[in-house]
């Protein structure tokens, strides 16, 4: 009876069979892929926020492209095991090369 069962639905669904294959196979890559974007994004916004801020204090403006470029250092940095502060060293002498100031 299970067999009939099985194959009934099967044979009516096979996209059923598909799907649930799917769910069996790759069930922590979307998972996995989300949650390094949602640390990059965060890396992404604070660093953004901090960055502001520096120039904000010391009554200057960011040249253009400087920011962008420092934080995705950064992310790059931590996502390759980097800390926060080495990041921060290494991409802050990365920008001042890449976008020195008069």
């Amino acid at each position: 009876m299970v067999e009939q069962l099985l194959r009934v639905s099967s044979q009516r669904r096979p996209w059923a069979l598909l799907a649930a294959a799917s769910c069996l196979l790759f069930p922590t890559i979307p998972g996995a892929a989300r949650a390094q974007s949602m640390q990059d994004a965060l890396i992404n916004h604070y660093c953004t926020q901090a960055m502001n801020a520096d120039f904000a204090k010391a009554g200057k403006t960011p040249p253009t492209g400087m920011i962008p470029f420092t934080c995705n250092c950064v992310i790059q940095q931590v996502n390759a095991r980097a800390t926060i502060d080495q990041a921060k060293a290494t991409c802050q002498a990365q920008a001042a090369a890449q976008y020195p100031t008069p």
